[in-house]
């Protein structure tokens, strides 16, 4: 029976029933099909702890803040820490700055490290833990308490082992409680970390020296493996004409003495030598200390200058007076300085050779010098073994080194990477027949991942707005580089109901590959891939 219209002619077949959308499978005439494919946000690329930073983010956003710390500690452990001294190359680099201003990332990581200082429960935790290996803990003594050396014992120890840390000083912490002013990272913060590891299990020991108070080979004899993360913490003082005085140090050890209470004040007019992050801090700490002038010395320009920039303005915040381009030749005095000459360099990159300008020397009266000049990594005192680039002893002993020890001087999150990565080689060792699950600890990325450049986000859709004071509002202004986020816009924009479920999964039987969801993606997530015939 044929369906007629309101005049009594009758209709086209088309007209005549209605088909369901879900019959219509559009799916058929594909020939390109939308893939989800995570990839690498900028912001973790320029990451030294190559921190999933999106991932987290995205957690903060909705106030999950015991999910933004799951997320966050398989990559970094200590985000209290690293929220207030971290420099935060992820913000130099985050896509959101070129639409306004970049997240504020640091303080995010900072807040997460808090909440979990704030909701830790001492007695609810029990001691250790035996992720990889139920049987007998096998036992790893670290040579070093600073952020390597920690860095590694969280990890081994959430991965099943007993872990002993040896630290020379009366204090635990190393580079953390002696080498970074207070100002920077206040030192309840620090121990409230200290506290969480021991509370976990980490048993850590002061005052003992590996290869004085206690040998390596005993220590080798007593442990499966040892990891030495001795830091980079003596200072490299060169040969200066007239340097047999006493009013000379390295930063190292001025900062190392003002932290342990044996400067307890500074006087004078103070000289540093140096352009790196510990010749500004021993400058701005000389001057917090009392010093009536201080005087940073850099041999280059400011362009030049190793210090990070918040370090130097923070210096020149306290009363710190920069010369640039200026090399020390003398010191002048006898038992008691009193003064120093400098001469005058041409302008030059780091790596060049310094061009001294004839007839330029000058003199700065001077009551203490400080050199930090370079730093000597802790391994020279084992001068018996020698480590590959990845810190293992290349002797084939259970033995590796991680953190500045190994690399030089760096930052906190360098070290606490080589720490994270120290933990997965020893793992490799203590359990040969099992395969470590990742679960709790990261891997390295391989440098092959592909990275979400700006031209692969579709900043259109958000307001251009500054940074928020909450943050959950302020998570809510990334873009989610790289990752789903759950978003909806893949839903919100495609024309054919192809995109369903709370995953808003791409529903393949009715996506006709038009690849407006990929243009419309936030993210860029979401990419075309070629599919062979037969559409779906």
């Amino acid at each position: 029976m044929r369906t007629l219209d309101k005049d009594g002619y009758a209709l086209p077949p088309v007209y005549q029933e209605t088909v369901p959308t879900t019959e219509n499978k559009t799916g058929l005439w594909r020939f390109l099909t939308p893939i989800r494919r995570e990839k690498i946000s900028p912001c973790r690329k320029s990451c030294p702890l190559e921190n999933n930073i999106p991932r987290w983010i995205n957690e903060v956003k909705e106030g999950n803040w015991g999910k933004a710390w799951s997320v966050m500690k398989k990559y970094n452990p200590f985000p209290a820490i690293t929220g207030h001294v971290c420099y935060r190359f992820c913000e130099d680099e985050c896509s959101r700055g070129f639409l306004d201003e970049a997240v504020h990332i640091g303080e995010m990581e900072k807040k997460i490290g808090l909440w979990r200082h704030r909701n830790y429960k001492f007695s609810e935790t029990k001691p250790g833990n035996a992720e990889a290996n139920e049987g007998k803990k096998p036992e790893v003594a670290i040579a070093g308490s600073g952020p390597a050396g920690l860095s590694c014992a969280y990890y081994l120890n959430v991965l099943g082992a007993k872990v002993t840390i040896l630290e020379k000083m009366s204090q635990a912490g190393g580079l953390l409680a002696t080498g970074i002013p207070e100002y920077r990272l206040p030192r309840d913060i620090l121990q409230k970390e200290l506290d969480i590891l021991q509370s976990e299990g980490i048993i850590i020991k002061t005052g003992l020296k590996v290869g004085k108070d206690i040998t390596l080979n005993d220590l080798r004899k007593n442990y499966a493996a040892v990891l030495l993360a001795v830091g980079a913490q003596e200072s490299k003082l060169p040969q200066i004409a007239g340097d047999a005085v006493s009013e000379v140090a390295g930063a190292v050890e001025f900062l190392r003495d003002i932290h342990l209470n044996k400067i307890k004040k500074v006087q004078g007019q103070i000289v540093v030598i140096g352009g790196g992050n510990a010749a500004v801090d021993a400058a701005c700490m000389a001057k917090l200390q009392g010093a009536d002038k201080v005087t940073l010395l850099y041999r280059r320009t400011r362009e030049e200058m190793p210090a990070h920039s918040d370090e130097v303005n923070a210096a020149r915040e306290a009363g710190v007076d920069f010369v640039f381009c200026a090399v020390l030749q003398e010191i002048i005095g006898g038992e008691k300085i009193q003064k120093i000459r400098a001469c005058r360099a041409a302008p030059s990159r780091r790596g060049e050779r310094l061009q001294i300008l004839a007839e330029t020397a000058f003199d700065l009266d001077c009551d203490f010098l400080i050199m930090a000049v370079g730093q000597e990594s802790g391994l020279s005192r084992f001068s018996s073994l020698s480590f590959s680039a990845d810190g293992i002893a290349e002797n084939g002993a259970a033995v590796f080194a991680a953190g500045d020890a190994l690399s030089g001087p760096a930052t906190v999150a360098d070290a606490i990477f080589s720490g994270r990565k120290a933990a997965l080689l020893l793992a490799g060792i203590l359990w040969p027949e099992k395969n470590i699950s990742n679960l709790s600890v990261a891997s390295s990325l391989n440098g092959n991942e592909p990275i979400v450049e700006l031209e692969h986000l579709n900043p259109r859709l958000f307001l251009r707005q500054g940074r928020f004071n909450t943050a959950e509002d302020e998570a809510g202004r990334c873009f989610g580089c790289g990752i789903c986020n759950n978003c909806g816009v893949c839903w919100a924009f495609c024309p054919d109901l192809a995109v369903g479920g709370s995953d808003f999964e791409i529903l393949l039987d009715y996506c006709k590959g038009c690849g407006i969801c990929v243009r419309e993606c936030p993210t860029g997530v979401l990419e075309m891939e070629e599919v062979s015939s037969g559409g779906a």
